[in-house]
């Protein structure tokens, strides 16, 4: 079996200590830890016009009812919405589990309880959208053990930081080029998967319909769910004023890979709905962008 990540080179203690500081200040700030990312998120939105140009392109795709204003909007917004969810990466380091169980629900508990009843474990499929970290979080204060994938970031400080604080919160995690037999062991001995599928760090995809277009999906979640019996279940996590809320949707229908990955991209297409400015498509999203 493929080994997780694991912190083999963890990060210097100057850097977990760094990383304890901002959490514990984003703590006692509440929702004021928001007033300085929010004022980044502008400037940063101010220097890169046309990026931000064809992030509105991209919203008004994915909802033709936008205004060309109101696509601008949206898309400043996203810049927003996703420096906030990069602090809270950090903010939500210093939570307690009881303090996330009390205060950011989950809905669709029923799909989960019946997956760990009937299969042992149960393969959660999410988008670049909302905060997949606080996802993660939520997941593992409800007693869930998770494996997930994650890509290298780069500097390299920045990525043993990450991998340390996701797997000190009990996430096992692997890498993308060695994750597969890794991710069945772990479905097969009662664990969750949780991994994202629009934008595939790697392996066989296929062509959807997501968002407006033709969308690259990894075919991996869909895959798995038909080799170990466990189901698919689309879900999302996002803001709601000062709390997380994650949505998890019923399980996939079986069928084959290709249905069942075009299933998956129309459940989180409507799950992502709840709030359109906390999708994040700073890049090239569809197959057909010029």
């Amino acid at each position: 079996m493929a080994a997780p990540i694991q912190s083999t080179s963890p990060p210097s203690p100057l850097l977990r200590g760094l990383w304890g500081g901002v959490a514990r200040t984003a703590q006692a700030l509440g929702w004021r830890r928001y007033v300085a990312v929010d004022a980044i998120a502008a400037v940063s939105s101010l220097v890169r016009p046309r990026r931000v140009q064809a992030c509105a392109a991209r919203h008004r795709r994915a909802d033709p009812s936008l205004t060309p204003r109101g696509a601008r909007a949206r898309a400043r917004a996203s810049y927003r919405e996703y420096y906030r969810t990069c602090l809270d990466l950090m903010w939500a380091d210093a939570l307690t589990m009881e303090t996330v169980r009390r205060l950011h629900p989950l809905d669709g508990m029923e799909y989960i309880d019946r997956a760990r009843e009937e299969h042992g474990g149960g393969i959660f499929c999410l988008s670049h959208f909302g905060n997949w970290d606080m996802a993660a979080t939520i997941g593992l204060s409800k007693g869930l053990a998770l494996t997930t994938v994650m890509r290298d970031f780069r500097p390299a400080f920045l990525n043993r930081v990450i991998v340390w604080a996701r797997e000190r919160r009990g996430l096992e995690v692997f890498t993308p080029g060695r994750a597969a037999r890794g991710l069945l062991h772990a479905l097969r001995h009662g664990r969750f998967l949780a991994l994202l599928a629009d934008i595939p760090e790697g392996g066989p995809t296929v062509e959807v319909q997501f968002r407006g277009g033709p969308v690259r999906f990894s075919t991996g979640p869909a895959a798995m769910a038909l080799h170990s019996g466990c189901p698919l279940l689309p879900a999302i996590c996002y803001r709601v004023d000062r709390h997380y809320r994650i949505l998890v949707d019923p399980p996939v229908p079986t069928g084959s890979v290709a249905e069942m990955t075009q299933t998956l991209a129309d459940r989180l297409d409507a799950l992502m709905a709840v709030a359109p400015e906390q999708w994040y498509p700073f890049n090239t999203v569809w197959t057909d962008e010029g």
